[in-house]
């Protein structure tokens, strides 16, 4: 198995990191919400008219790592965010079969969301080095936001300037820019390959894995929060998602919807929060199924991926599901899906993609 050559010592010693094994010890310790265990349910709504097409092959005679996220850009060009750090970006004409470019190598530690904002710039995330990198169309870096591998407290006061385990990014009419954060405090499953994870040194001369430790003061993925800025990076709201018991949820994805609320996934509790454009609560949805990844497309319709439910469904702003398409699996050859992590649609909605974050490829779904 190929691992993250050279990455640790670019985080670690270029970056400066550091950290104490204590720190791992009591990170491992946190309570984590768990996921719902059981049967998948499937929706009391139509399957989709779609059926599965034929998967974009990884370039260069590489495998993708876990694939993190999917955009389609400005030109219907698809763009692939994978944890593979020698073909991390990966940009294909809009069937998927003709690989464009290859490029941004190790941009990242451990990719996690990627969107096209309406300017067609390109804004990744890295939710082990906690930043978001916006680039534009040619891939190269405009702004980074955060401090590269570095957290601390929350300060209601002031931002820090640094996020903890950011996740996911939208924007609305007026170039604000909306930012959720927390992954639970959990490192990737234990079937990811080209990952790299939590841990301390002396695990690390073990095993032989990448190993990601951090100066951080507080807990990894320890302040679950939707939080707002301006166009330039200048922190306008707030909010807390942190739940009563304690325990860190998985606040991972957001999508600005078209009355301008602020629309939040609370993965594991299968639930949406609603907050208006200045991050007050409106109100809960709660659903049956993971809420993992929302997309937005060019028509308004709202779309959501379900994790290791396997599905995407076709969505109403009220929240009740429309439809939905998919099955969980574990065959990597087939169309199962491991994960279905994060989604994008095209604009003519005659295809959808799937980033597959654990069996590490990504689905087609064709309109019938």
């Amino acid at each position: 198995m190929k691992h993250l050559a050279g990455l640790p010592a670019i985080a670690l010693v270029a970056a400066g990191l550091m950290a104490a094994p204590a720190i791992a010890q009591k990170y491992n310790a946190l309570p984590v919400q768990s996921e719902p265990p059981g049967p998948v349910h499937i929706p009391d709504a139509p399957q989709l008219p779609y059926h599965f097409g034929k998967r974009p092959v990884a370039p260069l005679g590489e495998q993708f790592g876990n694939v993190a996220a999917i955009a389609v850009m400005a030109n219907g060009d698809l763009l692939v965010f994978n944890r593979n750090p020698d073909i991390m970006m990966t940009e294909y004409d809009p069937t998927g079969t003709t690989v464009k470019r290859v490029f941004n190598p190790n941009i990242a530690m451990n990719p996690h969301g990627l969107r096209i904002d309406r300017h067609g710039n390109i804004w990744a995330i890295d939710s082990f080095l906690n930043v978001i990198y916006k680039m534009n169309s040619k891939g190269e870096v405009l702004k980074v936001f955060g401090t590269r591998g570095e957290n601390a407290p929350w300060d209601d006061a002031k931002w820090n300037g640094m996020f903890n385990q950011p996740l996911d990014v939208a924007f609305d009419d007026d170039d604000n820019f909306y930012v959720v954060q927390s992954h639970g405090g959990t490192s990737p499953p234990a079937d990811c390959t080209f990952c790299a994870t939590y841990d301390s040194p002396q695990t690390h001369r073990a095993n032989g894995h990448a190993v990601f430790v951090t100066h951080s003061p507080a807990i990894p993925g320890s302040d679950p929060r939707v939080m707002k800025f301006d166009k330039d990076g200048h922190l306008l709201a707030s909010a807390s998602l942190a739940h009563a018991d304690g325990k860190l949820p998985t606040i991972h994805s957001v999508v600005v919807a078209p009355n301008g609320d602020v629309w939040v996934g609370d993965r594991a509790s299968q639930k949406i929060v609603v907050y208006d454009k200045n991050l007050k609560k409106q109100r809960d949805i709660q659903l049956q199924n993971l809420t993992c990844g929302f997309y937005k497309d060019a028509t308004g319709q709202l779309w959501m991926s379900t994790g290791r439910d396997g599905m995407v469904l076709k969505m109403g702003w009220d929240g009740k599901v429309q439809g939905w398409y998919g099955k969980h699996g574990t065959v990597r050859e087939s169309n199962d899906a491991g994960e279905a992590h994060y989604m994008a649609v095209s604009k003519d909605q005659k295809t959808i993609w799937v980033a597959d974050t654990v069996l590490a490829k990504v689905l087609k779904l064709e309109h019938n």
